[in-house]
């Protein structure tokens, strides 16, 4: 099975954000990317808001918004009202500061956008609402702790996947995206634990050659 592969941008620097758009957008081999937006309360470090990237060409790319922030719910009012024509395919709100986890899932969902909720390395996949499965198209699970690129990936990981996969198998249908600490030495132990894509940050915004990066992580998954 292809895995769903995406860029990912975490970044307090607009200027940096906007650079690594550029770059994912011209290696012409990502379908996705995936921007992170914090708000130095859910975690220590501050981006940008969805707003700054009103002006960006992201050419054929499309957007994975993933709000580590506190009540998600607002961004997407911000989405909703300032981003319309941005390249929305996803949405992700982080669960532990967010108070109604099926309303932020509806919201999405109004816009036709993917639903999902994500979940910080340590937090339990019980500490999703029961009635939330129901409406997630997608869960992403962190594989380092929140608000920071460039961190190894902790192995408590795959018993996180596991727990999500059994949720799964007995509920509805939907995918499981990995976020954090992914690279060409994990990824096919990744691969094989059943997720369905990843986002890439340091593999790919800290190699001399961005494009190559990309081909040759591409060729471990497909």
């Amino acid at each position: 099975m292809n895995l769903d592969v995406s860029a990912n941008v975490l970044t307090g620097s607009l200027e940096l954000a906007k650079k690594q758009i550029e770059l994912a957008k011209n290696s012409n081999l990502l379908e996705a990317i995936q921007i992170d937006i914090v708000d130095g309360i859910f975690a220590d470090s501050h981006t940008f808001t969805p707003q700054d990237l009103i002006d960006v060409d992201f050419g054929d790319l499309q957007i994975d918004f993933h709000l580590m922030t506190e009540e998600p719910m607002d961004y997407v009012w911000e989405l909703e009202e300032h981003c319309r024509h941005l390249p929305i395919r996803a949405v992700f709100g982080q669960i532990e500061k967010m108070t109604y986890q099926e309303a932020f899932l509806e919201e999405v969902k109004k816009q036709d956008w993917r639903a999902g909720l994500a979940l910080n390395l340590f937090t339990p996949i019980e500490s999703i609402d029961e009635n939330s499965w129901e409406w997630m198209d997608a869960i992403l699970l962190l594989g380092v702790e929140a608000g920071a690129s460039g961190q190894e990936q902790n192995p408590f990981l795959l018993e996180k996947i596991q727990a999500a996969r059994k949720q799964i198998l007995r509920g509805e249908p939907m995918k499981i995206f990995i976020d954090g600490g992914v690279n060409q030495q994990n990824i096919k132990q990744l691969q094989a634990s059943g997720i369905d894509g990843v986002t890439v940050n340091s593999a790919f915004n800290n190699a001399e050659n961005y494009k190559q990066a990309v081909e040759s992580f591409l060729s471990y998954v497909r």
